[in-house]
């Protein structure tokens, strides 16, 4: 099934634009009486039929909307910009479409790239999430500086992943609440006083397993374990 992003919802027309438009007219060449799957990105489908299509823009008639079924946690992952933004990128795709909420670019002391290309990536949120048939869209928030990050969080509900032998396997503890952030590192990790600020203040560290994981590999196994430990639970 083919699902497009509507740009503009309002009373009962919605509106396709830009590249989906495109991909509608021109690409998959629908007319005017056509009937499309559509979404807004915030929780809802919709059936529609086409009233006006050109490559710019395209015109729908909602004939039926119905509530996605949502994810059974929320999972935010605040996670450090790697110096390749392909890999970062890879990242933010698979994770959209294994299942997340919110991405948060983390600056670390030690991360070696700090900006990010934030339309670029919220096109890849968009195309996965139509890809995966996610009626939610994942929200891209800001980069924000690994000490301000600590003062915005609730640290009863908040991990870090470290390779620390004292640290417990996330897979024992992801049922432990609705909520789940998750802080995760550089290429070069935290720094010891980055770790130490983050237990001071109540958060606990949490291991992926026994093998040191890339990054962006650590993000994607976050967001598999979390929703693996849930899909059991059902």
């Amino acid at each position: 099934m083919i699902i497009f992003f509507a740009g503009e919802i309002q009373d009962n027309r919605a509106l396709l634009l830009g590249d989906e438009a495109r991909h509608c007219s021109k690409v998959l060449r629908k007319r005017v009486g056509d009937n499309v799957m559509f979404t807004d990105g915030k929780g809802f489908f919709y059936k529609g039929q086409i009233v006006n299509a050109d490559k710019n823009k395209c015109e729908i008639s909602i004939l039926e909307k119905e509530k996605a079924e949502e994810l059974p946690y929320k999972l935010s992952i605040a996670i450090s910009p790697v110096k390749n933004p392909a890999r970062f990128e890879w990242f933010v795709e698979k994770a959209v479409e294994i299942g997340i909420d919110s991405i948060i670019p983390l600056i670390c002391k030690r991360t070696e790239k700090k900006n990010i290309k934030t339309a670029r990536i919220e096109n890849i949120i968009i195309s996965a999430s139509k890809q995966s048939l996610k009626a939610k869209f994942p929200v891209l928030k800001q980069p924000v500086a690994f000490n301000d990050f600590l003062e915005s969080i609730n640290p009863r509900n908040t991990f870090l992943a470290h390779l620390d032998k004292d640290a417990v396997y996330l897979g024992k503890i992801a049922s432990h609440g609705d909520e789940i952030v998750l802080l995760i590192g550089p290429e070069g990790d935290f720094t010891t006083e980055e770790i130490s600020k983050a237990l001071g203040i109540g958060i606990r560290t949490v291991t992926l397993g026994s093998t040191r994981l890339r990054t962006e590999t650590a993000g994607v196994v976050v967001c598999q374990l979390i929703n693996t430990v849930y899909e059991m639970e059902k």
